[in-house]
């Protein structure tokens, strides 16, 4: 298991080349509060306790957003609901978390909006688009990245080289090598002086600073000293961090909670947090102790019926 692109821990086998480079955006927990879980091989889904809800059978998923998941079976991805009910049967190259009534889709080349019954919800194509996350969605027309309302309308036209989600009404955008911060109105708000700069999460950010990562408040200020090899986000005051090549958990003050002890780490999902020490896969709660381990070698799986 991997921390894909400092964010919010997403299972995908395989992802476009262009979103390599573009953290995807942060997704609230589900009420149900079911998390991703590799068991095996394949993917399903646990509850809180640490018991399989949704038997694995997935070659990838994404975590449940707006009551559904994006899941990929036999080389397509569809939606299922908190069930495990296929809502969308799989039939997309790629697909996204709904937000705001609708999720971004490949089919082909270029990518477009869907609603939850799979309709398109605007008919704009995009050659790279990702899920709305605080009323704005970035897309990429010709080589640029902008922003779209949710009713499909250029908020931002494209003009940026690399940009990641809203938050906090601010989102980082890059202009050649350097990241700065604009507003919804698309005026900088903070300079383009970083090489690296990811989305605002708990009022922080996480920036980079002589290949070492930090934290500024949403007016620039640095609030934590740039001192990790990597970050995660924040979530109620926690936040994953990289040292040694090793993965811990500090809070807001930059205070270390969770001494670097673990090969990769995901973002809190709810409350669980997902983590591998050498070759074993588990969730910690928020306490920090196991709620489950993925079972090694593989045997049997603990399920809810």
């Amino acid at each position: 298991m991997t921390l894909l692109n400092r964010r919010r821990f997403l299972h995908l086998a395989s992802v476009s080349a262009g979103a390599l480079a573009l953290p995807l955006p942060v997704l609230a927990a589900e009420p149900q509060a079911l998390v991703p879980a590799e068991i095996c091989g394949r993917w399903g889904f646990l509850n809180a306790k640490g018991v399989v809800e949704i038997a694995p059978r997935y070659e990838a998923v994404f975590g449940f957003a707006s009551g559904l998941a994006a899941v990929r079976l036999n080389g397509k991805w569809g939606y299922i609901d908190g069930h495990g009910k296929a809502v969308l049967a799989p039939q997309f190259d790629e697909a996204r978390n709904f937000h705001y009534g609708s999720s971004p889709v490949r089919m082909g080349k270029l990518w477009h909006f869907i609603r939850p019954d799979g309709k398109d919800a605007f008919p704009a194509r995009f050659e790279l688009a990702r899920s709305f996350q605080d009323g704005r969605a970035r897309v990429q027309l010709d080589g640029k990245w902008g922003y779209i309302s949710t009713d499909g309308t250029m908020a931002i036209q494209p003009q940026y080289d690399g940009a990641n989600g809203y938050n906090n009404d601010l989102a980082p955008v890059r202009r050649g090598d350097r990241w700065g911060y604009i507003n919804k109105a698309g005026a900088v708000a903070i300079p383009f002086e970083y090489p690296g700069a990811l989305s605002f999460n708990d009022g922080l950010a996480a920036i980079e600073s002589a290949k070492l990562w930090g934290f500024v408040d949403t007016h620039g200020k640095l609030q934590i000293q740039p001192a990790w090899e990597n970050t995660g986000e924040f979530s109620d005051a926690m936040c994953p961090v990289q040292k040694n090549g090793l993965w811990g958990i500090i809070d807001r003050s930059g205070k270390v909670l969770l001494q670097p002890a673990y090969t990769t780490m995901g973002n809190f999902d709810g409350n669980l947090l997902t983590v591998t020490e050498g070759k074993q896969s588990m969730y910690l709660d928020r306490s920090f102790k196991t709620v489950w381990h993925a079972p090694l070698p593989c045997g049997t799986i603990s399920s809810a019926g």
